[in-house]
């Protein structure tokens, strides 16, 4: 008998307006999702149930990019050449440089042709860089495992962009800090004026627990004198929030070397290969654009580069977390799938979540004891010049940040900053 209202019988859910659907269908393709996990985030997040056929039929309605739609022959050999000239070392594959024109150009290229285009443009060379054995061999390390997400934080400084990396003078470099869950996924990725500050780390720790309302049962670090707040933090929450964990058992804090701290010392690696040897160049073309001991070249290298820099973070960080890692038979945590959708649905792949929750009432009151407000403890440059420089970058009509048009933004800038701090006598102000 025919049913005269066209329901099935399963609730279905209720779909968004068509803009909030499209964009979500859209982030789910730019971040290489099958079908399969693409119903699942519907589902869980969205509380869409539908089957792959009614999925491929909004895909098509709102025109969501797929390889087999792969046509642009001409702007995907253009946008390929534009990545790989990026990378002055070479070191990038056709897996990394499909995924980037995804994220960057939301362009869906299929890898052969990813890979034919990079032999033609540039030969054999990438290749055999990243051949397995060219380097010497790494140290030998066990097998990671764990029981959930959230069971184990790592933490460290990354300083080879900064100050005593570059070697350019004082004040001249970029420090990062980052977080990477031992399962996989890197919470946390920042530029820091000053990665060794008690201070400054704690109000890191403090925006990254903020953001995911909980901290983890156990935190690594390599040690340093930056850790005192962050390492005081984590144990005053676990113990607050999660009593019952035994302190002995489950430590909520624990120091190893700095080779020991596999997890974000192999993001480190990752990171240098999708952005920062590349980058560190450019960084060190500035070598023949500013004068370290200018007071004005410093504080605008600061303003510019961080914000450069720190655009950079966020796209790795995309990137990252997003891509499929390689499968890996003997591999005991998850491997083959993206980090994010291990996050997302660790029960999927065996895992528990073992994030302790707890109240943002409890971060505010920690963060009042730090000595330097969060303002002060994350100020690259003065107030006053943060003000100038903003006006002028405007004026320029807010050209892009990246790192390739950086030095020419810097030499746009400095000349206009200065003219506005002769005029107005500000050169003393700015050394406060």
């Amino acid at each position: 008998m025919v049913n005269p209202t066209g329901a099935n019988g399963v609730n279905n859910g209720v779909l968004p307006p068509d803009e909030e659907l499209r964009e979500i269908l859209h982030d789910f393709q730019r971040r290489s999702l099958s079908l399969a996990v693409r119903l699942r985030y519907l589902e869980e997040r969205h509380g869409i149930k539908i089957g792959k056929t009614k999925l491929k039929q909004l895909n098509n309605k709102f025109e969501v990019p797929s390889v087999r739609k792969f046509r642009a022959v001409e702007e995907a050999t253009a946008a390929i050449a534009n990545i790989i000239s990026r990378d002055v070392n070479q070191g990038q594959g056709p897996d990394t440089v499909k995924k980037i024109a995804s994220l960057r150009l939301n362009l869906i290229i299929p890898r052969d042709f990813v890979r034919s285009t990079m032999h033609a443009l540039v030969g054999q060379g990438p290749s055999d860089m990243r051949r397995p054995g060219r380097r010497t061999g790494p140290k030998k390390r066990g097998a990671l495992d764990a029981i959930g997400i959230f069971q184990e934080i790592h933490v460290d400084g990354h300083e080879k962009l900064g100050e005593k990396g570059l070697k350019m003078g004082n004040g001249i470099g970029i420090d990062v800090y980052g977080a990477r869950d031992h399962v996989g996924k890197i919470l946390w990725l920042v530029v820091v004026p000053n990665a060794r500050l008690s201070d400054t780390i704690g109000h890191v720790f403090l925006d990254m627990v903020t953001e995911y309302k909980a901290v983890s049962v156990q935190v690594t670090f390599d040690g340093g004198s930056e850790l005192g707040w962050l390492a005081a933090f984590q144990t005053t929450l676990r113990q607050e929030f999660a009593p019952r964990l035994s302190m002995a058992d489950w430590p909520p804090t624990v120091s190893v070397k700095s080779s020991s701290n596999i997890s974000i010392e192999s993001a480190w690696s990752f990171d240098r290969n999708f952005n920062g040897r590349s980058l560190r160049e450019i960084l060190e073309e500035g070598r023949i654009h500013l004068i370290p001991g200018n007071l004005i070249h410093r504080h605008l290298f600061r303003w510019l580069w961080s914000k450069i820099v720190q655009v950079g973070l966020d796209e790795f960080l995309d990137y990252f977390n997003n891509q499929k890692t390689r499968k890996q038979p003997g591999r005991i945590l998850p491997s083959g799938v993206a980090p994010n959708v291990v996050f997302d649905m660790p029960q999927d792949y065996g895992l528990e979540n073992l994030a302790v929750p707890v109240a943002q009432e409890a971060i505010d009151a920690l963060r009042g004891l730090i000595d330097a407000p969060r303002s002060e403890a994350l100020r690259w440059v003065p107030d006053l010049f943060n003000g100038l420089a903003f006006e002028v970058y405007h004026e320029l009509g807010s050209p892009k940040l990246e790192a390739l048009n950086g030095w020419a933004v810097f030499n746009a800038m400095a000349p206009l900053i200065r003219a506005q701090v002769e005029l107005h006598g500000l050169y003393e102000a700015l050394l406060v």
